[in-house]
């Protein structure tokens, strides 16, 4: 089971992203910046995704405090397009937390869990 908990701008769209995938492998959490870093320190999510206008500041920034700056990064910052090998690079470096422009979210998500759940393949 991979746990994702979601906050920042457009958590709707966000949330919708990951059910399209549908995968029930997938549990989404919607919660807050604070809420989903709680749960990340106490390992009740795996990953947190957060969106904002530019892609890196309220989205990540309260989550770069809680879990540290090394676990989170900026995936597309507004006026980028998602890029596969990026996304795959720092979901294999073993980044935790993304944060993405909320006009990327819909391009974002889908290779963003695809790189994911290819890594927990690749573990087992």
């Amino acid at each position: 089971m991979i746990r994702i908990a979601i906050g920042g701008l457009s958590k709707e769209k966000m949330e919708q992203a990951i059910l399209k995938i549908n995968n029930e492998d997938i549990k989404v959490i919607v919660s807050n910046d604070f809420e989903g870093g709680q749960m990340l320190l106490k390992k009740e999510v795996d990953y947190y995704f957060g969106a904002c206008n530019s892609g890196g500041g309220a989205a990540i920034a309260l989550l770069i405090g809680l879990v540290g700056y090394t676990n989170c990064v900026t995936i597309v910052k507004n006026g980028e397009r998602a890029n596969r090998d990026k996304i795959k690079e720092t979901v294999n470096m073993g980044k935790i937390v993304y944060g993405m422009a909320v006009e990327a979210i819909e391009e974002t998500v889908p290779m963003l869990i695809e790189a994911i759940i290819n890594k927990i393949k690749v573990e087992k």
